[in-house]
């Protein structure tokens, strides 16, 4: 099976090339990580779109109006559950044309906590691990077409919708605490082996 295809791109002019190179080189560790924890597929193909808190709505209704074959008029002007508090977002996992996942990153937050690169990204490709799934997709298009109004759900099929997506976002949070308290714990195991080893060489040294 073929690797995920990833790209990084950016959406404006308005980040910094420290803090894009750092995300794009932190995007392959992030997928990798997230792979190796579930064990399964690999992902979908991956744009890494570098945004603003600003853009971050229309480009979601966008992506997920053009993935369940809606037209500009359907979605101009309004916005999804996803992204209905930009402001309080690092990163959010959309779906898009041609069986593309787009993950959109909040560069404003990043920009102030840039320590939070890893952990955002790592977040972020546990929803698009989610939204490769079975059933994921037409769930999401069933959900974006609700929400435009374009086909009403009842009150019971809606609030289904909102629980997978309520269940999602705990998975995420809980395996993004779980993978990178993982690293943590690895990167500590290193640097205690690391200074173990740099003593044993200065005894050595001394006792010759």
């Amino acid at each position: 099976m073929k690797p995920a295809q990833i790209t990084v791109v950016r959406d404006g002019l308005f980040t910094s090339r420290r803090l894009f190179a750092d995300i794009s080189d932190t995007v392959p560790a992030a997928q990798r990580l997230v792979k190796e924890h579930f064990g399964r597929r690999p992902l979908a193909a991956v744009e890494v779109v570098v945004t603003s808190t600003n853009r971050m709505s229309r480009l979601a209704v966008m992506s997920q109006s053009a993935a369940a074959g809606l037209k500009p008029e359907a979605w101009d002007g309004k916005t999804l559950t996803l992204t209905s508090r930009p402001h309080d977002l690092y990163a959010v996992a959309v779906i898009a044309p041609n069986d593309t996942i787009r993950v959109l990153i909040n560069i404003k937050r990043l920009r102030r906590c840039q320590r939070e690169v890893g952990s955002t990204l790592v977040w972020a490709f546990v929803e698009v691990d989610q939204l490769t799934r079975k059933g994921a997709w037409d769930h999401r298009i069933a959900l974006t077409r609700h929400e435009l109004g374009v086909n009403v759900l009842p009150k019971n099929k809606a609030r289904a919708l909102y629980r997978v997506e309520g269940g999602w976002e705990a998975e995420a949070e809980k395996v993004t605490g779980q993978i990178v308290g993982k690293v943590i714990r690895q990167n500590r195991q290193a640097e205690a082996a690391a200074e173990r080893e740099a003593a044993g060489t200065t005894a050595a040294q001394s006792a010759a």
